[in-house]
């Protein structure tokens, strides 16, 4: 069997991991923002969802308070 091995000097393998790490940096902060918009959106979306929910149940209870009006009101009773 052949032995591979790779080598590479000091100064081109350092400028390689920096390189490297300096573009781990700009990927990840690029990802980091370019989710921003989508979970503001998610969080827009649940926040509307939860409102919506809040507003049916109110309407819901406000239409038995006024059920509960008219079956006790005497202007209602014949």
């Amino acid at each position: 069997m052949a032995k591979l091995s790779l080598r590479i000097p000091p100064l081109p393998a350092s400028l390689a991991l920096v390189c490297m790490a300096v573009g781990a940096v700009v990927v990840i902060g690029l990802t980091t923002l370019a989710m921003v918009p989508l979970l503001l959106g998610l969080g827009l979306l649940a926040a509307w969802l939860v409102a919506a929910l809040l507003l049916g149940w109110a309407g819901l209870e406000g239409l038995a308070a006024l059920e509960r009006w008219i079956e006790n009101d005497p202007r209602f009773q014949r």
